[in-house]
């Protein structure tokens, strides 16, 4: 799993979340450009995304990574509780939206394998 969030803190708990249930953490971004280049070369099954990012959006990494013909299972995250359709995500690849207060009683096995 490829981690993408620019806080610190935060990827370190979804590190150690992820671990804990039973993942392999290949990688961490803290913006959208490094998110595409270490998604390019370390071509993670799935990816931990954040909607914002200080110089791109999710999205934005979601459709150029399908554009590069990276496909990997993308969760998308925020703290703020974002209406998003599932027809939106699914257009861009990504597997579901969850907000991070939810991620630890989510079933990310479901999602990310």
């Amino acid at each position: 799993v490829l981690i993408v969030d620019d806080d610190a803190k935060f990827r370190a708990l979804a590190a150690i979340m992820l671990r804990e249930r039973g993942f392999h953490v290949v990688g961490e971004s803290t913006d959208a450009r490094s998110a595409v280049d270490a998604a390019a070369a370390l071509r993670p099954s799935a990816i931990v995304l954040d909607v914002n990012l200080p110089d791109r959006d999710g999205f934005w990494v979601a459709e150029t990574l399908i554009d590069l013909g990276v496909s990997a299972r993308i969760l998308l995250t925020s703290s703020v509780t974002t209406d998003v359709s599932p027809r939106s995500l699914d257009r861009r690849g990504i597997v579901a939206f969850i907000s991070k207060s939810e991620l630890p009683t989510t079933d990310l096995s479901a999602l990310l394998r």
